[in-house]
């Protein structure tokens, strides 16, 4: 009988882990309810060349006039341009 208590407190706990971290998954990105295919989110092009930007955190640091999201911390200059083009 303990067993089968334990047992099912396992499961109910596993479960309540799952969505509290499902909900701050969601609360963090919330465009994973969107359902359009990841080919079709396009990064935006930038309005300015990299030549002479190549350091994208000068102007879009969290505190600058262009901040980047917030789903974007973390990331390095190299990885904005690979989803972000200049202009040619």
């Amino acid at each position: 009988m303990r067993e089968y208590y334990s047992t099912q407190l396992a499961v109910v706990v596993g479960v309540l882990l799952l969505v509290v971290s499902a909900a701050f998954a969601l609360k963090q990105s919330p465009e994973l309810l969107e359902h359009r295919k990841a080919a079709q989110r396009v990064a935006v092009e930038l309005p300015h060349p990299l030549a002479g930007m190549e350091n994208c955190f000068d102007c879009h640091g969290p505190q600058s006039d262009w901040p980047y999201p917030p789903r974007h911390t973390g990331w390095s200059d190299h990885s904005c341009i690979r989803c972000h083009q200049g202009p040619e």
